[in-house]
């Protein structure tokens, strides 16, 4: 019933290795956070237009789901010639809405849908991997997404550390 995309970490200095986790809350997880939800907005609906089956690499499907699709669409629904639409529910649901979390290294993004979309059988596709593939291009625009959050967050940065030498 759920699928989930998750976006790991980035590269960070040497230098702030050793403040990590305080390196990762305040900069990381936010940034990947805001990755997840642009590519939400932006790039989920590609998913469910003419040509992403090839641009995604969708499991090609059996006759047998094709003709379903097709009587769907001359029963009125033509949206069932997409991808991964049938009814439209699966679409509607997932689009709704997606809860954005992040812990340690990872940011998560879950969506509810209306099947369970990763069921472990050799012909069936795996709707959770389709839904959430990306390709090359849109992998590197969310990279640099959080590159340019995270130097956007460390130049806002106004902290200043005094130190006091005593001679």
């Amino acid at each position: 019933m759920i699928t989930g995309v998750t976006i790991t970490s980035v590269g960070m200095p040497k230098d702030m290795l050793k403040t990590r986790d305080d390196f990762g809350k305040k900069l990381t997880i936010p940034a990947l956070q805001e990755a997840i939800k642009y590519w939400y907005d932006k790039m989920l609906g590609r998913h469910f237009r003419t040509g992403a089956a090839a641009k995604y690499g969708y499991k090609r499907r059996a006759i047998k789901t094709i003709k379903r699709k097709e009587g769907f669409a001359k029963l009125g629904n033509p949206d069932a010639r997409l991808p991964l639409i049938m009814s439209g529910r699966m679409k509607r649901e997932v689009t709704r809405m997606i809860r954005v979390s992040g812990t340690g290294k990872r940011a998560h993004g879950v969506m509810t849908g209306p099947m369970q979309l990763s069921i472990k059988r050799s012909n069936y596709p795996d709707l959770a991997g389709e839904i959430a593939a990306v390709t090359q291009a849109e992998a590197q625009e969310l990279a640099n997404l959080v590159a340019e959050i995270i130097v956007r967050k460390i130049n806002s940065d106004k902290t200043t550390t005094v130190t006091r030498i005593s001679a």
